[in-house]
């Protein structure tokens, strides 16, 4: 991306800019400001890598116990799950009982 582009400023306006800069902080000055903005701008951009990691790593991890998640687990009291084209009860309805007949 070429420099100029980036906030849209014409060689002119740059120039403006630049001599303000010349002019506000002196001669000797703009090193000091140029070595400031410098270290401030490698702290952002370490920063930023950082935040960018740390989801990275997040979306990993998330995708690693979805990938978990989908295999199938065999229970250790029944053994494995029923066998294919079967239909499994379900375990939290108790069977039907007289008194609940009679009372319908």
């Amino acid at each position: 991306m070429h420099p100029t582009l980036l906030f849209d400023i014409s060689g002119g306006e740059l120039l403006v800019i630049l001599l303000f800069v010349l002019l506000f902080f002196g001669s000797k000055g703009i090193p000091d400001v140029a070595r400031t903005m410098g270290r401030a701008m490698r702290q952002l951009r370490d920063a930023t890598d950082d935040v960018q990691r740390e989801i990275r790593k997040g979306a990993s991890d998330i995708q690693h116990g979805l990938d978990a998640d989908e295999r199938p687990r065999p229970n250790k009291r029944t053994g494995p799950g029923p066998p294919e084209g079967t239909r499994a009860t379900s375990a939290t309805q108790p069977p039907p009982t007289e008194t609940d007949e009679r009372s319908v």
